[in-house]
């Protein structure tokens, strides 16, 4: 079963304003617990994104009271609500994101995505597909003869290449 974006998406949008501060955009984080906001210029237009990495950047340059617009990254990709969690994340992995807004059929942002969304997500895939967690996998008491490792009761080792 395929899931799409929409239905792990974080629904609740934050905004923080291009001029705000650094570190008034990572006080907001901390206080609802989420690693990105969108950033919105006086008119409310969404011209970028802010993340912890920024906050990190900004504290590496000993800037808190740097912009918002001076760290955050301005070129925003986002996903439609049907993109499917699979497709996400690769969309992830060769930009270097961590967080996607996602766009619904009028165009607009009705959520955000994070990369914890998304494994957590193919995580219940896993338990949908093998009906057990993946705590309960147990060992076979073979060892791969690559890595070393035990290979467990699925046919898997670490490196993925001992299969039984």
């Amino acid at each position: 079963m395929t899931r799409t974006v929409s239905e792990v998406a974080n629904k609740i949008i934050r905004v923080v304003r291009e001029e705000d501060t650094i570190v008034s955009a990572a006080t907001e984080m901390k206080n609802h617990n989420i690693g990105s906001m969108l950033v919105v210029d006086n008119q409310g237009q969404i011209v970028g994104i802010v993340t912890e990495r920024d906050v990190v950047r900004a504290m590496a340059d000993r800037r808190l009271d740097g912009k918002v617009k001076d760290y955050m990254t301005s070129s925003v990709k986002g996903v439609t609500e049907e993109t499917s969690v699979e497709e996400a994340v690769g969309i992830m992995l060769e930009n270097g994101f961590r967080h996607l807004p996602v766009i619904g059929k009028e165009g607009k942002v009705i959520g955000i995505v994070s990369i914890r969304d998304l494994a957590r997500a193919l995580s219940d895939n896993h338990f949908l597909q093998y009906g057990k967690e993946w705590t309960e996998v147990k060992s076979s008491g073979v060892t791969c003869p690559v890595c070393g490792l035990e290979i467990d009761e699925m046919g898997y080792c670490n490196c993925g290449t001992g299969s039984s």
